[in-house]
């Protein structure tokens, strides 16, 4: 009886305090979300309210209005909402998405004068969810949403994308050096290379951080160039001063921006990123001392999403190279030297025995990275 009571009182303050997000003319039958929750949207809906103020995601899949059972690929756009915010949007029939553009200020204000007789359209939040959707979120903000989002605004499970040059006529084709489409084609690999080079229609990437793909400094030795490749602190503190400004916490709001993209968003490449940066993050020796905060940070994130990543892509990044205990089992090494603060150590170990008893994990096996390390040398240095 207490929790029913606590659950009508939030729901009273979210009634008043919380933001509302109106999106007209949206198709019926459309499978329609919020963060963790989606719907099928029915005749009457014009949108969600009694949303908690926060970043929050926003997808949908428009449907075939001939055939209601096929749908397209999700398409989702962050929102930064504040308290008692109205955002009011609308369906582009024609485009069949969202269209992000603004609302006027007077047709806003008119439309929060007419929210009690809206109110009835409007799904209310399901904040039940609440509390999972914070865990995987709660350090994605403003400016990284920003920094990250595509310039469309739009995140689509699939990318648009565009021939990097023209190939539609056989001139075109034969200026590029192609084979003709009406010519036979003799093998799969003849049939690959027949097929346009494409590139990501500008504006509607997702705009992540580019790891360094030069791992040490310029002019570096031998022997440096051994270390950084071995231990990614300088190529870990490159994306911090660059792309957010020597704030190290962002770096994990990026992990969390690019696992919602993936979990929820659907989108492929934001997993490999994820992969990426998470990597980056658990080779990174000496940044661990340094950066102490900002790896406590990093369990506590990895516990949240190791938790809800879908059981079929566990498969993917375990099996993977051995990626994900690989990674964690180096991260672990790392974390437990004396001069690493004993609290962070303490909880790494926690952390190690709960994905031990989880989910089977052997971390005491000898790791990959025992084996000799061949790395390439900058142009021009000398050996011995």
């Amino acid at each position: 009886m207490a929790e029913m009571q606590m659950d009508q009182d939030l729901a009273q303050r979210l009634f008043f305090e919380g933001a509302t997000v109106v999106i007209l003319n949206v198709p019926e039958g459309t499978e329609f979300g919020i963060d963790y929750n989606s719907w099928q949207v029915g005749p009457k809906f014009r949108g969600v309210k009694m949303i908690p103020p926060g970043i929050h995601f926003i997808h949908y899949s428009s449907v075939d209005q001939n055939n209601k059972k096929e749908s397209g690929p999700r398409t989702g756009f962050f929102l930064n909402l504040q308290q008692r915010d109205l955002r009011v949007l609308r369906w582009d029939r024609v485009k069949e998405e969202v269209d992000l553009t603004p609302a006027s200020e007077n047709e806003t204000e008119a439309m929060r004068d007419n929210l009690q007789e809206m109110d009835q359209f409007l799904g209310p939040y399901p904040y039940k969810t609440l509390k999972k959707w914070i865990s995987l979120t709660n350090l994605i903000t403003e400016d990284v949403m920003q920094k990250l989002q595509p310039e469309s605004g739009q995140i689509c499970a699939f990318s648009e994308v565009l021939p990097i040059l023209a190939g539609k006529y056989t001139k075109d084709r034969v200026e590029q050096n192609l084979p003709r489409y009406d010519t036979e084609c003799k093998s799969y690999a003849e049939g690959l290379a027949r097929l346009p080079k494409m590139q990501v229609k500008p504006g509607t990437e997702i705009r992540f951080t580019e790891i360094p793909k030069q791992m040490y400094p310029e002019g570096a030795t031998p022997e440096e160039v051994t270390r950084h490749s071995m231990d990614l602190s300088y190529a870990l503190e490159t994306v911090i001063n660059k792309q957010y400004a020597g704030n190290s916490q962002d770096v994990l709001g990026e992990l969390q921006f690019a696992f919602i993209c993936f979990l929820i968003g659907n989108v492929y490449d934001a997993f490999e990123h994820w992969k990426k940066l998470l990597n980056l993050l658990c080779r990174s020796e000496d940044a661990i001392v340094k950066h102490q905060a900002l790896f406590a940070d990093l369990i506590s994130v990895l516990y949240h999403q190791l938790s809800e990543i879908p059981a079929d892509f566990f498969v993917d990044i375990v099996s993977q190279d051995n990626f994900l205990t690989s990674t964690l089992q180096v991260f672990f090494s790392y974390i437990c030297i004396p001069t690493v603060d004993r609290t962070l150590r303490k909880k790494a170990e926690r952390f190690k025995a709960h994905l031990t008893k989880k989910f089977k994990w052997d971390f005491e096996a000898e790791p990959d990275d025992c084996a000799p390390v061949v790395v390439e040398l900058p142009e021009g240095a000398l050996v011995g």
